[in-house]
């Protein structure tokens, strides 16, 4: 009888072997390899951001800043010159309330829709307060209403000898409209026809206009009322 030859079962691997340590190794370094790529992203958003901010702050500081503001003032003075020699009107210019104002507009306007030709010249205050002047040739009752619309008279004062009608706005605003407030004075031009009520019925008008404080108002009003005596005066000679 054959003998039988014993058969031998093939072996696991045993947990824990060499095997699973090479796996285990190897995962441990994928793993590792990982985080070193995620803080590699990291540090490259990082670096990058840090250099748009460099650059950001290089452009700043070699742009070129001008010692005084962009908005050069407006030489008025000179445009009411212009403006009195070439219409042969007394045109009002008046002085600036100190040297941190100044004229931020001056323009002469002959042929207007409305067909009252005037004057005007703006001014910028310290605070970034306004002032306007407005001075209109044959001026007529319609005109002023529409000029100061949503405005009404309510009441005169006399300053510096000169009567100036005060007009306010009969809404309130905030913040104020640069028509809220304003003051009217009536002037005769000896160069205009006289009216029908006689050589001396008013023909001209200068308002005065803005957001300055009421204090401001009535110095500017002053400084106007020299302006109009200079002007008008010196058109009657």
């Amino acid at each position: 009888m054959a003998k039988r030859t014993p058969s031998v079962a093939s072996a696991s691997p045993v947990p824990g072997g060499p095997r699973d340590d090479v796996e285990l190794s190897k995962l441990q370094g994928d793993e590792r390899a990982k985080a070193r790529r995620a803080r590699q992203t990291l540090y490259n958003l990082l670096y990058s951001l840090a250099a748009c901010i460099g650059l950001v702050i290089v452009m700043v500081l070699a742009v070129p800043r001008p010692s005084q503001s962009l908005i050069q003032p407006v030489k008025y003075l000179e445009v009411a010159a212009s403006a009195a020699q070439s219409s042969q009107q007394p045109i009002v210019a008046p002085q600036l309330m100190t040297k941190n104002w100044y004229s931020n507009s001056a323009r002469w306007t002959a042929q207007p829709a409305d067909g009252v030709a005037n004057w005007y010249v703006g001014f910028v205050g310290p605070k970034n307060q306004y002032l306007g002047l407005t001075q209109a040739f044959e001026s007529n009752p319609t005109w002023l209403t529409l000029k100061l619309k949503g405005d009404m008279p309510t009441g005169s004062r006399i300053i510096d000898g000169r009567k100036w009608v005060i007009w306010q706005s009969t809404v309130k605003h905030s913040p104020a409209a640069t028509m809220d407030y304003a003051l009217v004075t009536d002037l005769v031009n000896p160069k205009r026809n006289p009216g029908m009520n006689g050589p001396n019925t008013p023909t001209d008008q200068v308002i005065v206009y803005g957001t300055a404080t009421k204090a401001e108002f009535n110095k500017f009003a002053t400084l106007v009322n020299r302006a109009i005596d200079k002007a008008y005066n010196r058109s009657a000679k």
